[in-house]
């Protein structure tokens, strides 16, 4: 997600999204290990919400699941149809993300994604399952 960040800076300025919304989620505060608005180089119709699944009473931030917030948060003031989504994260969290997301209306080929996989879930080059 930085790198996509990044290089939307290195475009010229008619080629940047008109906006982005980065829904950044944990569980808990510790999650969030990086917060773009104070990196060197972010475009500047970047809107960054963390977003903690399992978050403490003090939390004043948004609660839950990133796909849940954004349906419940935003997709009012953002139709879905224009929509591109780059979700990184568990397989788990990728899956149930595309789920909701293709239920709200979001066009086919317009979700890509990034699993995370454990290093010990990943066969080795030429191993057979």
């Amino acid at each position: 997600i930085r790198a996509l960040l990044e290089g939307i800076e290195q475009l010229p300025d008619a080629e940047h999204p008109r906006s982005i919304l980065l829904l950044w989620g944990g569980r808990v505060h510790e999650d969030l290990y990086w917060d773009p608005t104070r990196a060197e180089r972010m475009p500047p119709t970047l809107r960054f919400e963390p977003v903690l699944s399992r978050a403490p009473v003090e939390w004043d931030g948004e609660r839950g699941y990133v796909q849940d917030v954004y349906v419940r948060s935003f997709l009012s003031s953002r139709p879905i149809g224009g929509t591109v989504v780059y979700a990184c994260g568990s397989p788990t969290m990728i899956d149930a993300a595309r789920q909701t997301l293709a239920a709200c209306g979001l066009p086919h080929g317009r979700f890509h994604a990034d699993a995370f996989v454990a290093s010990s879930q990943v066969q080795p080059l030429g191993a057979r399952a």
